[in-house]
């Protein structure tokens, strides 16, 4: 059984991601975490694939930037990515969203 360290959130993000074999694709993020998210696209992405991640998040100016991810798993139209390399505004940004996500929850 998989133990998770970080709460994931449900959400329903766009997403674009690219990667050095993958040309520019589009996904929904279905689930976000400090450390990760689940994406649904129709593009067949494979397990150790590595990308770059930009997830559209309503309401905000700018998409908050995963420089570099890793795709840990994938069941057909879904994929478990962890994130590996985030700079530090967008980690920033990442924090302050899931905190608010975190409240949304509680309340």
């Amino acid at each position: 059984m998989e133990v998770r360290h970080h709460q994931r959130f449900p959400v329903h993000f766009h997403s674009v991601f690219s990667g050095p074999t993958l040309s520019e694709s589009v996904g929904t993020i279905v689930n976000l975490s400090e450390n990760g998210c689940g994406v649904h696209t129709d593009i067949q992405v494979y397990a150790g694939i590595q990308l770059a991640l930009h997830l559209h998040v309503p309401d905000e100016a700018s998409p908050i930037h995963i420089e570099k991810a890793a795709v840990r798993w994938n069941r057909g139209r879904e994929l478990g990515v962890g994130f590996i390399t985030v700079a530090p505004a967008h980690q920033e940004r990442l924090g302050q969203l899931l905190s608010r996500l975190k409240r949304e929850q509680q309340a």
